[in-house]
């Protein structure tokens, strides 16, 4: 029952990619996510992205994210950290403050984030605000929507907005893999993405 319902997911998501590919521009995101636990509240979190785009491996970005992350509370947890684009010449550093509450079965995850960036040793800020739920469809398998709305300080206000659904499958305590389809959207181009994600949690 559950390997035919984890094929039957992955064969949508895969007829849904090709479906977008061919009306818009059309791209994919390699993710690889590390969570080092020093304890039961606090973790260091590397995370390491690979974007492509259209086939073109001259476009291709490396996004390096390193930082902290602690829960102050059960549903709250506050990271901060840095992050680095080399091939737009971007780095920077970043704040993040998650709350999460319980619905019946669907967890909600509110996210502000607040990233300070220097491009071109100019230095702009990035506002996110984002809403994530949650529901699981099995002990190891979840979907996931998620909406996340970009302002900055500079130019029309209006940066980026990304739609992301997403299947989790958890391969054992250490290992989840997530993979999914995000409509990312900016003042004058819209894309889609097909993303994977590995996550691995490892207690020091």
């Amino acid at each position: 029952m559950h390997k035919k319902l984890n094929y039957n997911l992955f064969i949508l998501c895969f007829l849904f990619a090709q479906s977008v590919h061919t009306q818009t521009d059309f791209g994919s995101w390699l993710i690889y996510k590390n969570k080092f636990k020093i304890n039961s509240n606090t973790s260091i979190d590397l995370q390491y992205q690979h974007r492509s785009f259209d086939l073109d491996l001259a476009k291709d970005q490396a996004l390096f994210t390193a930082g902290f992350s602690s829960a102050l509370a059960t549903n709250v947890n506050l990271s901060a950290g840095y992050r680095k684009i080399a091939a737009i010449n971007e780095d920077g550093a970043y704040q993040k403050l998650a709350f999460s509450t319980q619905l019946n079965k669907v967890r909600l995850t509110n996210t502000v984030f607040v990233e300070e960036r220097w491009i071109n040793k100019d230095l702009q800020f990035r506002y996110r605000f984002g809403l994530t739920a949650t529901l699981p469809i099995t002990e190891k398998i979840a979907l996931s929507l998620s909406e996340e709305v970009f302002l900055q300080n500079l130019g029309p206000g209006f940066n980026q907005n990304r739609f992301t659904a997403q299947l989790s499958k958890k391969l054992s305590q250490a290992l989840k893999l997530n993979t999914g389809i995000m409509h990312w959207q900016f003042p004058t181009m819209k894309k889609w993405v097909f993303l994977v994600s590995l996550a691995h949690n490892i207690s020091l």
